[in-house]
């Protein structure tokens, strides 16, 4: 039978990958340095649809590997309560999407590592109010004017439906502006009537027949007023009429009492008061000219209930909003607020009668928490979920020498409440203390001294890997232990091998051996010596101490 013969050279290969195989590879391992910048590359998500107008939460996948950091931010005031806000490896990224106010659509972007995602957001939806919905105009013709209130970004037309109507300035517009118009005189003996349509509502306009006096009609601004229980001394209605148009005002109700002009002519103002109110909520009316404008007053402190649902609601970590509705009389009036930093109200934040409470909890970043709202003087509980528990630590690489000892503390950063072991992978290292956490805290422990080569070992602190490294003892030799010089003497060379970070030093034992270079060292390095000439008759021997070791000079006579 033949025996297989194996080249030396793939003898020593085999070892070598065997040796690897049971974490023997030497050096290799411990000059990491860590992943690539190129492997650490983040790639976002973003959501495939905009978030609608109302404000909500939105989500970014981050993916990127295991042992990756990332840190994100935002680049628009209005996405706000990233979480987490940093992280390692792939995460699911949240953030709170404010209301948007506009009739535009917006976006904004956030920012994980220099890589950005697109948030988008709905428009707003567009209303629009009209100062009047109908006007009177004189037969001898007149202008006149109809303001549009609207957001920002919410476009409106305007058209009249008559030749006769001559739109003057404002036939189109974005946000609040105005319609101007100017209306020729009227030679008929009938009335007539046309329309403006604006921002699609229609305001009718009527001109009276030539030699007819007929009853005006007023445009009131504001429609309808509420006060609170304790009234007002002076309050004013405006009135927008034509020129040659008579109007009075009055009360029907006693705590209503109209203090200024009774009676005008044309465009005016009609002041009055408003008694205070010891009892329930109540109404009444103030009559000027053909309009109506319908006048409310809340109750006195003390008469009205209210029922708030719910008492208490919960959130995850992330943060969102939460409504909370508000039940009572038509005229009782309530408010809300918060008593916590990290609540606040989006929308309705008072309200008269029925209403609804929105409530916006920004992420919480720490332990589980609880704060109240105080809503038409009832108490809301809030409780929010605890952030996941995210750790770090410092240093992740610790260098030993030879002789062992403490070393470096490993100090945990970590939200309190969340906990964390530490535990050592080989036995020549010790933990101390630390071995459990909650939070903040640190790790501290003891290397047993090397008696063999260098190695590495790892402690797995709050989920993340420590590296200890530990040198070897140092060895030294030199490339000759002794020479042998002439009588005349001269000069000698010794090489010193040894470690990298091994120091030696070398000395001469004999006043006629002089070290000329090299008296120190740190790793491989050369001495140099010189040697006097011998007058002594006979031969004789000197030594050197280098790196712990004996070189003799033997010197001829």
């Amino acid at each position: 039978m033949h025996k297989a013969v194996i080249p030396k050279p793939l003898t020593y290969v085999v070892l070598w990958v065997l040796a690897c195989a049971v974490g023997a590879c030497g050096s290799t391992v411990a000059t990491s340095t860590g992943p690539s910048p190129a492997k650490c590359a983040v790639t976002l998500a973003a959501p495939a649809s905009p978030v609608s107008s109302g404000g909500d939460t939105a989500t970014v996948g981050v993916t990127t590997q295991p042992e990756c950091a990332w840190s994100a931010s935002s680049e628009a005031a209005w996405i706000t309560g990233l979480t987490p806000s940093s992280g390692q490896g792939s995460a699911q990224l949240q953030m709170q999407i404010a209301a948007n106010p506009d009739g535009i659509s917006r976006q904004g972007n956030i920012i994980v590592n220099g890589q950005r995602a697109l948030i988008r957001q709905d428009a707003a939806a567009c209303r629009f109010e009209l100062s009047t919905l109908e006007q009177t105009i004189p037969a001898s013709g007149g202008t006149g004017r109809i303001t549009i209130t609207a957001a920002a970004g919410c476009a409106w037309s305007a058209r009249a439906d008559a030749t006769w109507v001559v739109l003057t300035g404002g036939t189109t517009g974005t946000g609040s502006g105005s319609v101007a118009y100017a209306i020729g005189s009227n030679a008929g003996t009938t009335a007539r009537s046309a329309s403006i349509v604006v921002a699609g509502q229609t305001v009718k306009v009527t001109q009276q027949a030539a030699g007819t006096t007929a009853t005006c009609t007023v445009t009131v601004s504001p429609r309808d007023v509420t006060f609170a229980a304790a009234g007002t001394t002076s309050s004013s209605i405006a009135v927008t009429a034509a020129a040659s148009c008579d109007w009075s005002a009055s009360s029907d109700s006693p705590w209503i009492s109209v203090t200024g002009r009774a009676s005008g002519k044309g465009n005016g103002t009609v002041t009055f008061s408003v008694a205070s109110n010891s009892g329930a909520a109540r109404s009444g009316e103030l009559t000027i000219g053909d309009k109506t404008v319908p006048v409310n007053q809340l109750a006195a402190s003390g008469t009205c209930s209210y029922t708030v649902t719910p008492l208490s609601t919960s959130i995850a970590a992330a943060g969102s909003n939460a409504s909370v509705s508000v039940t009572t009389s038509a005229a009782c009036a309530w408010t809300a607020g918060s008593n916590v930093s990290w609540m606040s109200i989006a929308s309705g934040a008072s309200g008269s009668g029925n209403g609804t409470v929105t409530i916006a909890v920004a992420a919480n970043s720490g332990a589980a928490r609880s704060g109240t709202l105080t809503i038409a003087n009832q108490t809301i509980t809030v409780n929010q979920a605890a952030a996941p528990c995210s750790y770090s630590v410092t240093p992740t690489t610790v260098s030993i020498n030879a002789a062992g000892g403490a070393g470096t503390p490993i100090s945990v950063s970590a939200a309190s409440g969340c906990t964390w072991t530490a535990t050592e992978s080989a036995g020549w290292i010790t933990i101390l203390t630390g071995a459990t956490g909650n939070g903040n805290g640190s790790v501290t422990y003891t290397v047993q001294a090397n008696t063999g080569g260098a190695r590495m070992a790892t402690l797995t602190v709050a989920g993340q890997s420590v590296t200890i490294s530990q040198s070897a003892p140092c060895n030294y030799s030199l490339s000759q232990n002794n020479v042998t010089m002439e009588k005349a003497g001269g000069t000698g060379t010794v090489s010193v091998n040894t470690q990298s970070g091994c120091a030696w030093t070398a000395v001469s034992n004999v006043s006629w051996i002089t070290i000329t270079g090299g008296p120190t060292g740190t790793g491989n390095g050369t001495v140099n010596f010189t040697v006097a000439a011998n007058t002594t008759g006979n031969d004789r021997n000197g030594t050197l101490t280098i790196a712990g070791r004996t070189f003799t000079v033997t010197e001829k006579k």
